[in-house]
Order: C-alpha cells, then sequence, then structure tokens
C-alpha cells in the first residue's frame, strides 16, 4: 500500500514537471514492525510516521508520502503538509466470506476483525450481534486470515481496496459492503494521501503544484478537530468534511457521541466549525 501511494505521488509530480528526476526510498516504521499489538498498547502517535520525519529532517530524502489518517496531529519541528492528492472514497468496506449469511440477522456473534476502535466501536452499535477481536498486518495477510477462518468478517478503507485491486482478485472468494459514511464515520482524513517536507523547501514548492484544494480544505478542518479532541488515530474519533457546492457539511464522532454541523466552504469558517463541532462533541461524551 504504501509503495502504491509512493508511486501515485511521483507520477503527480512528473505529470507537474516532466523533467524531474526522482526515486522511491523505502523506509521501515514502528508501525510496520510491531504486528502483535493493537494500535492503542504500542502507546505512541504516528507509528507509521516517525522514521519519515527523522529521514526528512537529516536530509535523506525530500519528501515523504503519508496516509493522512496515520499522521499524528502535531509534526515534528520543521516539517509541514506540501501536497494532498485527491481524496479517494471515505467508506469503510465489511468483507466476508463468499457463503456468509450476511447481512441477514445472525443469531451467534459474527467476529470481526479490526485493531481500530473507532470502527470497533460504530460496528458494536451498529450491529448487536457483532464480536470485535484485534487483527495487525498489511491487506494481504488480513485477507488471508480471513479466508483460514479466524474471523467471519474483517474492517477495511475502501480507498485503499481501490487502489490495489483487491475486490476485483478476490471477487471469486469474498463479499464486499461499502458501509455508508453517514452511518459509519471513518476516520479524519481517510482516503486522502498526504505528502510532507521540510518547510520553505524548493521540493515544499513543487508539491503544491499537486495539491486537489477542495480536499485540502477538508484535509484541514478534519486535522483541526483531532487537534482539538487531542485524539489521533488510535482513538474511537471520527471526523468526515466534505464540500456540497458553496457549504461545508461536518460530521464528528468522539467515544460514541456524534455531532453534525455546517458552515461557508471557506478555510477560516471551516476550522472555527470543527473547534465548535470538537467542543460540542466533547461535551457529550
Amino acid at each position: 500500500m504504501a509503495l502504491k501511494q509512493a508511486y501515485m505521488v511521483q507520477e503527480a509530480l512528473l505529470r507537474a514537471d516532466c523533467q524531474l528526476k526522482t526515486e522511491i526510498v523505502i523506509l521501515r516504521t514502528k508501525g510496520d514492525t510491531i504486528k502483535n499489538k493493537p494500535f492503542a498498547e504500542i502507546g505512541e502517535k504516528g507509528i507509521f510516521v516517525s522514521e519519515f520525519e527523522q529521514a526528512l529532517q537529516d536530509g535523506q530524502i525530500d519528501l515523504a508520502v503519508h496516509s493522512a489518517k496515520d499522521l499524528p496531529i502535531t509534526l515534528a519541528e520543521g516539517l509541514s503538509i506540501a501536497a494532498v492528492l485527491e481524496r479517494a472514497d471515505v467508506r469503510d468496506v465489511l468483507i466476508v466470506h463468499k457463503e456468509s449469511k450476511w447481512p441477514l440477522i445472525h443469531t451467534e456473534s459474527f467476529v470481526i476483525g479490526s485493531s481500530s476502535r473507532r470502527r470497533q466501536l460504530q460496528a458494536k452499535q451498529l450491529w448487536n450481534f457483532v464480536c470485535c477481536k484485534d487483527i495487525r498486518g498489511n491487506v494481504d495477510s488480513r485477507l488471508r486470515k480471513l479466508k483460514e477462518g479466524s474471523y467471519d468478517g474483517i474492517l477495511l478503507a475502501k480507498a485503499g481496496l481501490d487502489r490495489l485491486g483487491v475486490e476485483e482478485q478476490h471477487e471469486k472468494e469474498l463479499k464486499f459492503y461499502p458501509l455508508p459514511p453517514t452511518q459509519f464515520l471513518p476516520a479524519a482524513c481517510q482516503g486522502i494521501i498526504a505528502v510532507e517536507t521540510v518547510q520553505d523547501s524548493l521540493v515544499t514548492t513543487l508539491c503544491k503544484k499537486i495539491t486537489d484544494v477542495d480536499t485540502e480544505l477538508c484535509f484541514l478542518v478534519e486535522r483541526e478537530v483531532l487537534f482539538w479532541l487531542a485524539a489521533d488515530c488510535s482513538e474511537a474519533a471520527a471526523a468526515w468534511c466534505r464540500k456540497e457546492k458553496n457549504e461545508l457539511i461536518l460530521d464528528v464522532m468522539y467515544a460514541g457521541k456524534r455531532q453534525k454541523c455546517t458552515c461557508t466552504a471557506n478555510i477560516q469558517d471551516g476550522l472555527e466549525m470543527a473547534r465548535e463541532a470538537a467542543k460540542l462533541v466533547l461535551c457529550k461524551a
């Protein structure tokens, strides 16, 4: 997945400047190497990011490509997000065995694999017969565990599945159920690829050419929600902002409580809306 996203940024940069020479550098993060613990037990924010940030600060790489939902609330000193690509599908997907009786009502417990507190909480709220169990590993290993019978279903982000062409590869063995985002709120910045650079560098200027403006607006609003919630990707928090005509619509969830707000589609009003939504949902929690 990380490589696929890096290639997408590489292609976008080459479209912006066909004379550019690029090289993909592979780095392993703590989130990649610690696979026997759920995220909440690792106890660190930005477990998929810190090694990249150190490499940026040391001058080993010029830019780092991230799944935006994995970013910590505060970036390392001297670094900034220089670009975000156009947002992909924000939905989560429930994947089950082809022979599964889902979505019929189950009388017995249905085991869903997910290490996300957000997904676990919403799954239990939505389906009273569901039991959630932690699962780690890349997409292929999670699909293998599902096929082997360790789980009745697993939850994954549709954006990642689409980028890897997973549904087409496994449609004979598995069924895929995208979940409505208004019902099953996505993680803040889900479906967004973010590019991190050293602030005010030449690379930062170049990266601005590949930014999708509407995605950037929603990215900033959702990040502002996380800041005011003091929540990272390991917590049961969700934020989904979208632009419809001249309006921003924001849904926020924290600890199972929800808040919906709207405002005019500009950054100042959007950030104020994010702060207000976070405060309102915290009062409910």
